[in-house]
């Protein structure tokens, strides 16, 4: 078993971790298909839940991101022995989701639990304000975040699948973030509660992994 499997596995753990990260985001209950978590503003249902509910979910991503970035990593090591520029790529997106992954979901962690205390204290919209005025903090790194997780991460490593720079089988091309989404967000709307959609694309990511590094 060589290292490439032995991290890959540690992925596939990440990943889970990730994607339960995104749980206790969700609001409890049953499943809505319209529903998606908040990226703005706030969800009433915050002041009627603990502040554990995040406190668990900022831990489970500070332990499942690491791994997610360790496999896209490893994935540049072996496109580099085919291409460099694209080994270059996949590393650039994989250095910009480091730093923007884990504040996005710290922010996303952090308002609920804000938004708890004021709405003790003050009226619904003056606590809107403050919530409010955290958003354009993060609109840039959101945004740089989700383009480098889901679209850079897929195309660099899809483009690597099809020009041969990731010796793997092309339906592997259906093993990355978009795949995920294209797979789970049906369910969704059929009304399966479905959470960590990134998450279950680490995962698909890592099980790339362990097949390039098998092969």
């Amino acid at each position: 078993m060589n290292h490439y499997v032995v991290l890959g596995i540690f992925g596939i753990i990440s990943g889970i971790a990730a994607s339960l990260a995104d749980v206790p985001l969700a609001r409890p209950g049953k499943a809505n298909p319209g529903e998606t978590l908040p990226l703005n503003g706030i969800s009433p249902w915050w002041a009627d839940v603990t502040d554990s509910r995040f406190i668990v979910s900022f831990r489970l991503s500070f332990l499942g991101q690491p791994g997610a970035y360790v496999t896209m990593w490893l994935l540049a090591d072996l496109i580099s022995r085919q291409n460099n520029a694209l080994a270059l790529a996949l590393r650039i997106v994989t250095f910009i989701a480091c730093y923007t992954g884990l504040i996005c979901h710290a922010v996303f962690c952090i308002k609920p639990v804000l938004y708890r205390r004021l709405c003790k204290k003050m009226s619904d919209d003056e606590s809107l304000k403050v919530i409010n005025s955290i958003d354009p903090f993060m609109k840039a790194p959101m945004l740089i975040g989700a383009l480098a997780l889901w679209l850079g991460s897929t195309v660099i490593v899809a483009a690597a699948i099809i020009t041969g720079a990731l010796n793997v089988p092309k339906i592997c091309l259906l093993l990355n973030p978009v795949g995920a989404f294209l797979v789970l967000f049906p369910l969704k709307k059929l009304g399966v509660k479905i959470s960590g959609v990134l998450g279950a694309g680490f995962i698909l990511l890592s099980v790339l992994l362990i097949i390039a590094g098998v092969l």
